[in-house]
């Protein structure tokens, strides 16, 4: 397997997948991208939102608060703010009674209708690659727990990158393939200790998965600037911990465009 970032061959196998470990991630050693090999199945499945009450003292709405909270203390007070995949809509809204001019955008009609009725404002329903948008436009672009979905992270980088205005902020949420409990269940697999249980039907819906190592090396391709990687959790607790010892299983990033 070539990596598709830098072009390295013969990239080693990582991890396996599937309850044939049929499903194989290779890792570059020079940029560290993981990369799965997708000719044996993608399933990216549509996340079936229900109607949100964004006051509510759910798990969600604290992930949601916690994210914005991020854009706040490292990207900027108020501006505009651009949501690509927005989900539920919950970070536009917190934004928008904060200040901020809020615009989102959603794969799926059932999703923007939902956020319009439920939040009241539009959201445009479009492919994030396919998305053009007002270029040079935003202070702040936001793209959560999509890119390791999108089969060319620096095109996505790219497109945000011609999004913002200069010195504009993106932030962007992933999974941290190198958190301390994703290397404990590789060790355990390797050791024949323990391994995951997978149904017959489980196909992978991640392309990809990065590090802070292969997100920079991204982030460069695409004339972006990494200024903050912090891992994290809803739990109070272990964010507290994850963002000072970034070891957590999921990234929170900011990237600048220069000025």
């Amino acid at each position: 397997m070539v990596c598709k970032l830098c072009g390295s061959p013969n990239l080693p196998l990582f991890y396996t997948q599937g309850d044939q470990r049929q499903f194989k991630f290779y890792r570059c050693k020079n940029c560290q991208i993981v990369l799965y090999d997708s000719s044996t199945g993608v399933n990216q499945e549509k996340y079936i939102l229900t109607r949100v009450d964004p006051r509510a003292d759910t798990r969600q709405n604290r992930g949601h608060r916690q994210t914005y909270a991020f854009i706040k203390r490292h990207a900027a007070r108020s501006g505009r703010m651009l949501d690509l995949g927005c989900g539920d809509g919950t970070v536009l809204w917190l934004a928008r009674e904060d200040g901020w001019q809020v615009h989102g955008v959603e794969l799926f009609p059932e999703h923007a209708a939902l956020v319009r009725d439920t939040l009241g404002f539009e959201v445009e329903v479009s492919d994030i690659t396919a998305y053009q948008g007002e270029k040079n436009a935003w202070d702040c672009v936001v793209l959560t727990h999509v890119l390791e979905h999108l089969p060319d992270p620096v095109g996505a980088l790219m497109k945000i990158r011609g999004l913002l205005k200069p010195g504009g902020a993106g932030v962007l949420e992933f999974p941290n393939i190198d958190a301390f409990d994703a290397r404990v269940r590789r060790l355990l697999d390797r050791l024949h200790i323990h391994r995951r249980r997978y149904a017959p039907s489980y196909v992978p819906g991640h392309v990809q998965e990065f590090c802070r190592a292969s997100f920079e090396f991204v982030a460069r391709q695409a004339g972006l600037t990494l200024e903050v990687w912090e891992t994290y959790s809803v739990n109070p607790l272990q964010y507290a911990l994850f963002r000072n010892l970034p070891i957590g299983n999921k990234a929170r990033v900011l990237v600048r465009r220069p000025a």
